[in-house]
């Protein structure tokens, strides 16, 4: 299995390398200390599995993945990272990863990790799939709270996605900035929205805006 390693410390490559030449089905076909080199060296050293960071100093690792998977559609790529964000594992996975695993965890999972996305099946650390079975749980709850939205709370939300601030939501409505925050914090209270981003994607995603 030829894998090519991406992260900008060296410390992190040489120990994952010391750790892959342990087995004899690995082999390191490359190393990339950003996220450019990481594309080209995808393109022309072929390999099964890109294990990549995201925090590169040019094009970060979630871009990177997008453009790795678009060029070299049959390798397969993990997040090795540092950042249990749940935002950055949901671009990891829709920019194309296959895994994500954390620094943290042990020796045995990142070789489990490597062999599993090297069978092209998907491999998330314990960690990780809490946070993301987190994240689908406050999804499906709050598409069982959609309904439950009252008409200023649904207006409210469609006028912060479309880029009013509070003040300016409160001429519209006729109604003070107090109560506009009101409105916003119980909407985002009843689905479980976390940020203004969050909110843009609901509305979105009801045709809000």
């Amino acid at each position: 299995m030829r894998i090519l390693l991406v992260d900008n410390h060296v410390v992190i490559r040489s120990g994952l390398r010391a750790l892959l030449q342990t087995y004899g089905q690995f082999h390191v076909c490359g190393e990339a200390n950003n996220g450019h080199a990481a594309i080209d060296l995808a393109i022309r050293k072929k390999p099964d599995v890109v294990v990549i960071d995201i925090d590169l100093p040019d094009i970060n690792g979630i871009e990177a993945t997008r453009r790795i998977r678009k060029e070299r559609p049959d390798a397969e790529v993990l997040i090795f990272s540092t950042e249990n964000n749940e935002e950055l594992i949901r671009q990891a996975l829709a920019a194309g990863a296959r895994g994500y695993l954390l620094k943290s965890a042990p020796d045995e999972q990142i070789i489990q990790a490597i062999e599993t996305i090297g069978k092209h099946r998907s491999f998330c650390s314990s960690t990780i799939s809490e946070i993301l079975f987190n994240d689908l749980s406050r999804q499906i709850s709050g598409i069982g709270q959609r309904g439950r939205l009252t008409d200023r709370e649904r207006q409210t939300l469609r006028l912060i996605a479309a880029g009013h601030r509070t003040k300016g939501i409160a001429q519209v409505l006729g109604i003070s900035p107090k109560t506009v925050s009101t409105h916003r914090a119980a909407a985002m209270r009843k689905l479980h929205l976390q940020s203004t981003a969050d909110i843009v994607r609901y509305a979105m995603r009801e045709n809000l805006v």
